[in-house]
């Protein structure tokens, strides 16, 4: 079957006699210029791919048409034989019925390739989830490609100063050099979302992280942007015993004004601050 021979996604989709679901959060791409893009974008980091909710195989089959290996994650039944109908003797997919919130990501990075990249149309609730997974096995993969709600790809990209920077940006920034790719119109979707979304890319920086001093970085960062718009003085005292000759030392090594604010500092800073919170407290 040639590609102006197949049925368009929501052809396909109606097919098999899927129908979009509110208790998953459905929302099929069905726009194929877009997928095409997507999958463009996808390859530009790995031609190995993770991918997370493959549904109807929308941006699948144009990965694959492109030469990529693709493990497709699906935990729709209907949407499984759907793909296991249509790409089934495709000998560059493999499918995985499983959950994405219940995923064992070491093993499926292994199975996926070498270093591949982690693409998906990700739900909502299981976004940060999803980003954070991406954090804690960057050294297994090439990055990531998603297709996220528009104000969560905002707050990934955002720098100090603005009201979107904060944990998610300052943590996942740190990590990967943060793009966004495109905006998403909602009538590339069936049935059409009441939310804007865009796609945003994740290369890993070049600059490596030991998994001790990410993890140190992670508590203090979450630790300082509960209170975003205190002084980080105040907010130290009361983290280093009260100490607040201990608070406005490694403000100072760190290069930081005892009035900024954690939303006003930089990532390279905020990396030097939580160094020296955890030397303290380590001493």
């Amino acid at each position: 079957m040639t590609a102006d021979d197949r049925l368009s996604q929501q052809e396909l989709l109606r097919a098999h006699g899927v129908k979009p679901t509110k208790k998953r959060g459905q929302n099929f791409l069905i726009d194929g210029n877009l997928a095409r893009a997507v999958a463009g974008d996808v390859l530009a980091l790995s031609s190995d791919v993770l991918e997370l909710g493959a549904g109807g195989g929308a941006l699948t089959r144009p990965l694959l048409d492109a030469g990529a290996s693709v493990l497709a994650v699906e935990v729709d039944r209907g949407l499984c034989e759907l793909l296991r109908s249509e790409l089934g003797a495709e000998p560059r997919f493999t499918l995985h019925e499983g959950d994405i919130a219940r995923l064992d990501w070491a093993a499926l990075l292994a199975v996926a390739g070498a270093s591949p990249v982690v693409a998906g149309n990700l739900p909502y609730v299981l976004t940060s989830e999803v980003l954070f997974a991406l954090a804690d096995h960057r050294e297994r993969t090439s990055g990531g490609v998603f297709m996220v709600q528009r104000e969560v790809a905002q707050r990934l990209v955002s720098g100090p100063g603005g009201k979107e920077y904060g944990v998610l940006s300052v943590l996942l920034g740190s990590l990967f050099e943060i793009e966004l790719v495109r905006q998403v119109p909602s009538s590339v979707f069936w049935p059409r979302p009441d939310v804007k979304s865009a796609i945003v890319r994740l290369k890993p920086r070049a600059d490596a992280w030991e998994q001790d001093e990410f993890l140190a970085f992670k508590d203090v960062i979450k630790s300082l942007f509960i209170h975003r718009r205190k002084q980080l003085s105040r907010i130290l005292r009361t983290r280093l015993n009260d100490d607040a000759d201990a608070a406005l030392d490694v403000l100072s090594k760190a290069g930081i004004a005892p009035g900024d604010r954690p939303e006003q500092v930089d990532r390279g800073r905020l990396r030097e601050l939580a160094r020296r919170v955890t030397e303290w407290e380590q001493a």
